[in-house]
């Protein structure tokens, strides 16, 4: 018995998770006392409106957020310290001028993206094209650390850089510098986030500016991880953006807190997803046996979700006064639907980085198709908030649904001998 919870306890997949959850439930529990403070301190108007920034964010993010999920899996399929300093010391000479260019480019499209979002003030997308010069560095280095293994690392690089985040915010926004406030430190935070992880892999930095053939084998990644980014960012982001559009300003902040109180089961069970991925990927890379670390995944995550959501269930006038206040008293009745929402949603995105990891490129197909679907569906359909969260339920559950069949069927399918494919 002691050998068997030995083993448990030093397995990868354990010890990492634990490290993992740990820390990423304390780096989330830091954002949600942010979303919390925010939501109270701004009020649902100059909530609604935080709230679609911080979507905007995410959505704008996309294209590094998949770059740094090809570096992972780079990484971590790599035999040596020389095949790691070679994707280090080529991203290292070509991160900055990227980030440049992104910045720019967000600097140009901002006036129609704040058209788009009711936004009267072009100074917030000022404010989040200047910090994306820092944090998509810092970004890709994290990402270093995870396909490392260096969890701890990681987990220390977010609890600094969110932590200047809450604390800014609140003392920005105390003196009146409302929404302006939050965008400032979100620039603040992400230079200090950029020191750190710098200082993690200072030692790791090569002078190498030539692709080896092993980045040519990452950027092969690059265009479905991309995708499977877009796809995953877009399906719990492009809600709250199309709300924010669609819905006057007090029910696109009630929405707002929805779906902040939603994602604690997609953040909050983050972390397994996080340990699975780089596990997964090395083990197959080593030939060795992979799908127990998946099956424990998936267990682990669904329970945490079914736990969150029958939380809400039971007691969902208790967890909007906890976290928001009476204020926004009126989503309680709409609580419960998210919590499905979400976790439909975690599970297949637990499944869709699984068949990633073993280089099922694939699979992003499913996603993306179904964040297709969901922003037409409302576009069409958005009588009121609970339309809303339906078409999500629906999709995320056909999405789910078709991903467990790929899954255990994918193979057996040979589509190279059917044309019209």
């Amino acid at each position: 018995m002691k050998k068997y919870i030995k083993g448990i306890v030093t397995h990868p997949l354990f010890s990492g998770s634990a490290i993992m959850v740990i820390g990423s439930n304390s780096v989330s529990f830091i954002n949600y006392l942010y979303h919390l403070v925010m939501g109270r301190m701004l009020g649902p108007a100059g909530y609604g409106e935080l709230a679609s920034l911080i979507a905007l964010i995410g959505l704008v993010g996309i294209i590094p957020g998949s770059v740094s999920l090809v570096i992972v899996k780079q990484v971590s399929s790599a035999r040596s310290d020389q095949e790691i300093s070679n994707v280090i010391g080529w991203l290292k000479a070509k991160i900055f001028l990227a980030a440049v260019i992104f910045s720019i480019s967000v600097l140009v499209i901002s006036p129609f993206i704040a058209s788009f979002l009711n936004i009267h003030k072009t100074s917030y997308l000022i404010f989040i094209a200047v910090s994306f010069l820092f944090s998509l560095q810092a970004g890709l280095f994290r990402a270093i650390l995870q396909g490392l293994l260096k969890f701890k690392e990681m987990i220390f690089s977010m609890l600094i850089e969110n932590s200047a985040k809450f604390i800014l915010s609140i003392s920005l926004v105390y003196l009146g510098f409302q929404v302006s406030g939050v965008m400032f430190s979100l620039v603040i935070s992400a230079i200090l986030g950029l020191y750190i992880t710098n200082y993690y892999l200072r030692y790791r930095t090569v002078n190498n500016t030539k692709p080896s053939s092993h980045v040519k084998s990452m950027m092969s990644f690059l265009i479905p991880f991309t995708l499977q980014s877009v796809a995953i960012t877009s399906l719990y982001s492009s809600d709250v953006i199309l709300v924010k559009h669609f819905f006057p300003a007090h029910e696109a902040g009630i929405y707002a807190a929805l779906s902040t109180l939603g994602k604690i089961i997609f953040f909050g069970t983050g972390p397994i997803n996080t340990v699975m991925f780089p596990l997964v990927s090395q083990r197959k890379a080593k030939g060795q046996d992979y799908k127990k670390i998946f099956k424990y995944s998936f267990l682990m995550t669904a329970l945490g979700a079914i736990f969150v959501s029958g939380l809400y269930w039971l007691f969902p006038t208790f967890a909007i006064n906890l976290l928001y206040g009476s204020a926004y008293l009126e989503a309680k009745n709409l609580l419960i639907w998210f919590a499905v929402f979400i976790s439909l949603f975690t599970l297949g995105s637990l499944l869709v980085s699984y068949l990633l990891s073993l280089g099922k490129t694939k699979v992003v197909v499913f996603p993306l198709t179904a964040a297709t679907l969901q922003i037409i569906a409302i576009i069409f359909f958005h009588q009121n908030l609970l339309t809303v969260i339906s078409i999500s339920i629906i999709i995320t559950a056909l999405l789910l649904v078709a991903l467990l069949i790929y899954s255990i069927y994918g193979n057996k399918i040979n589509f190279s001998n059917r044309p019209m494919l």
